[in-house]
């Protein structure tokens, strides 16, 4: 009888086991429902290689700063550009979505006067890129990047020493409401100098300084480009070179005064011409990074 029992036992579970197999199973033809999102797009633009750089306050001002180095030459401070330019910008797309994507870029934000192109063939080939939607298709697989060269001409007559922004937008066509921008922000120069001349001697003046009376050459240098942030592309100045000649125009001090050793550069430049009889002097700085500023002294000897 205990065997019979357990027999017994053993049957009654088998149709439950079987029911639950069943139920386990998709029934052919059904839909199986899937908490998780379907091809939900997300997307990140940047400088190149960081699309998920931090600009001064999130990832949507993140910036790629560049410079012109035409129409500077000769123009003073305060002064404007005296020629157009053209500079190219790097930036990286990154689908971070759940799916491939495409995305669309455009420019909402430009600058009066300023033409924005866009290659995606490493720059054998450019379109120009507007302000209005839907802007340009660019298909991006799912976890891939995409580097865009993003080309910009300006016209002669900006202001000098100043930063004009381009805001580039990507907007994911899965997700229309998911977009993310960049800055490609363009400089018109970005070390600027600044000259003066003080008389040394009590109540003298550069201008009318008395003979044997000592006059004190200053020249304060800046880098005026932005740096907040992280991740973002800098401007640096790599080996400045500051020259001052006192027989090239509009200076006379090169035949009107005597050098006096020990000129100083606050920031350790190296200095070239600092020797008795020079006219002539160069100072070196190895680097300046933004926002970094330094001054350059020299004394003359009024003969």
């Amino acid at each position: 009888m205990k065997r019979l029992g357990r027999k017994t036992t053993y049957l009654c579970l088998l149709p439950i086991c079987l029911a639950m197999i069943v139920l386990t199973l998709p029934v052919h033809g059904a839909v199986m429902i899937d908490d998780g999102p379907l091809n939900v797009g997300d997307v990140l633009i940047g400088p190149c290689g960081v699309p998920g750089a931090m600009g001064p306050t999130g990832i949507n001002d993140d910036f790629t700063n560049r410079s012109i180095g035409t129409g500077l030459a000769n123009v003073s401070s305060g002064g404007v550009t005296a020629a157009p330019g053209t500079i190219v910008f790097r930036n990286t797309i990154q689908n971070t979505g759940a799916g491939d994507d495409v995305f669309l870029l455009s420019a909402p934000t430009t600058p009066l006067g300023f033409k924005i192109e866009v290659s995606l063939d490493s720059g054998d080939n450019y379109v120009i890129l507007g302000t209005s939607k839907p802007g340009l298709a660019i298909p991006v697989a799912y976890r891939a990047a995409a580097i865009v060269l993003v080309r910009i001409k300006v016209p002669a007559g900006l202001k000098l020493f100043t930063g004009f922004d381009t805001v580039i937008r990507v907007t994911s066509t899965a997700t229309p409401t998911a977009a993310n921008e960049t800055i490609d922000r363009l400089y018109t120069g970005f070390i600027r100098l600044d000259r003066s001349a003080t008389g040394l001697k009590p109540g003298s003046n550069a201008a009318g300084a008395a003979r044997a009376s000592e006059i004190e050459f200053a020249v304060s240098y800046e880098n005026i480009s932005s740096s907040a942030g992280v991740g973002n592309s800098l401007l640096t100045a790599y080996n400045l070179v500051i020259s001052e000649n006192g027989n090239s125009a509009p200076n006379t001090w090169g035949a009107t005064t005597e050098h006096i050793v020990g000129a100083h550069d606050d920031r350790g430049g190296v200095i070239l011409g600092d020797r008795p009889g020079s006219t002539s002097l160069t100072d070196i700085i190895t680097s300046l990074e933004p926002g970094q500023s330094g001054v350059f002294k020299f004394k003359r000897k009024v003969k």
